[in-house]
């Protein structure tokens, strides 16, 4: 079950109250598309003026992105309606996607993703030297006005050909000049959607983005000389502004090839990312990795306040739908909520605390095979580490030794958010 303060618990849960929504379609073959579709009403002129929605999701083309504010996100909540709806496609004549063979007779694929299963691990479509165009769709603030800084939900279209997996990373190029007269440093963020992104398109990929600021102690005051150049382009930018892109790239820290492999993965803030992203696929999108995981995914997710809990609502209706059958494999969510938790001793409650618990099932998992993923700001490390030796010496586990042969059954991966220095010895 979910860890969460009671009172979020409720809201949570009466959001999943009524009709339980679950596809039943039978699994596609991959790489076949209906080359034509009955047509449903798209409304939304913002989102395909900027090039979205081809083929277009009835239910998220229409109100993922509001035109009466100015494309930004909607409610995240609207992530259970556009799943609720299914996805039902239109191609419009404009497309110049190429036509593909029907399906064999009887099978309807219709609200199944599946035309980017069989593609190889797309590795640098573009380099830094050279970057490609892509275009914000819409962005959106997704921590409550008392949740620290500012993080948002940003959705850019790519351009034709890049694609990318779940757990890679994407670097953007923010315009302008350094001090120095030269071109901003790439700045690698790690990819919030599946291959398919929001759109269920194929055609867009998410960033999960951390204004960086500094706030001066004394003033209160944001110093404006000290802001992330990139951070705060992304976080600024309008819906139809041209962002530099380059990647993807990452071949590690990926989903296991093997469907019945238990993943635990442990975030903290915008950490959370690519597990978003392992999520999505494995429990939402009506995937063929959705209907052959069998394995458990364990989540814990690390923030400072409730309000700063990132994909809340989404996590909760992922795992209803491992509850109800919706999803062949098993979830659980736990939350490490600093700031208004306990640990053990008293203190403040991280994600540390949360594996210290349940060391044993952590520690049997990894003995049957389980990957673990770490992703999160570098200042997480040192604590986690300190946590599992001493678990692991509980058990008589020398710990320098555990993690060798963890790394060399390649089991265990990281991913830092501020930079890409080797936390456990990696790259």
């Amino acid at each position: 079950m979910t860890r969460l303060p009671s009172h979020l618990l409720a809201v949570a849960t009466l959001s999943l109250c009524g009709q339980a929504w679950a596809f039943t379609t039978p699994r596609a073959p991959t790489r076949q598309l209906l080359s034509s579709l009955a047509a449903v009403p798209v409304t939304n002129e913002h989102v395909l003026s900027n090039g979205g929605g081809v083929p277009v999701v009835a239910a998220g083309g229409n109100s993922l992105f509001d035109p009466n504010e100015a494309g930004k996100l909607g409610d995240t909540d609207i992530c259970l309606e556009r799943i609720q709806q299914g996805s039902s496609y239109q191609f419009l004549t404009s497309t110049s996607e190429p036509a593909m063979e029907a399906p064999p007779p009887g099978v309807d694929v219709v609200d199944a993703q599946h035309w980017l299963e069989d593609i190889d691990l797309p590795l640098n479509f573009a380099k830094p030297q050279k970057p490609a165009i892509a275009t914000v769709l819409g962005r959106q603030r997704i921590i409550t006005a008392d949740a620290p800084g500012d993080i948002q939900h940003v959705v850019l279209k790519l351009p034709e050909g890049m694609h990318y997996f779940e757990g890679q990373s994407l670097s953007v190029i923010p315009p302008g000049l350094n001090e120095k007269g030269r071109p901003h440093k790439p700045r690698l963020y790690s990819i919030a959607s599946t291959r398919y992104g929001d759109l269920l398109d194929g055609k867009t990929v998410c960033l999960c983005v951390r204004r960086a600021e500094f706030v001066d102690p004394i003033t209160g005051q944001v110093d404006p000389a000290k802001q992330g150049v990139c951070s705060n382009f992304l976080c600024n930018a309008e819906p139809g502004t041209q962002v530099q892109v380059a990647g993807p790239v990452g071949k590690t820290m990926l989903l296991p090839e093997s469907p019945d492999t238990d993943i635990i993965m442990v975030a903290t803030g915008t950490g959370i990312a690519p597990f978003r992203g392992f999520l999505h696929r494995l429990f939402m999108e009506n995937t063929v990795a959705r209907h052959m995981f069998s394995g458990k995914a364990w989540l814990i997710l690390g923030v400072p306040v409730t309000g700063g809990l990132l994909y809340a609502d989404e996590f909760k209706y992922m795992e209803y739908n491992a509850a109800t059958g919706a999803a062949s494999g098993e979830l659980e969510v736990d939350y490490a909520i600093s700031r208004e938790m306990k640990n053990a001793q008293g203190g403040k409650y991280y994600v540390q605390d949360a594996l210290a618990e349940r060391a044993d099932e952590l520690f049997n998992r990894l003995e049957n095979g389980a990957h673990i993923y770490f992703c999160g700001l570098k200042g997480m490390m040192p604590g986690i580490l300190s946590a599992l030796e001493e678990v692991a010496a509980s058990k008589g586990i020398v710990w320098a030794d555990k993690l060798k042969e963890l790394k060399s059954k390649v089991q265990i991966f990281h991913r830092i958010v501020v930079d890409q220095r080797g936390l456990l010895g990696g790259g």
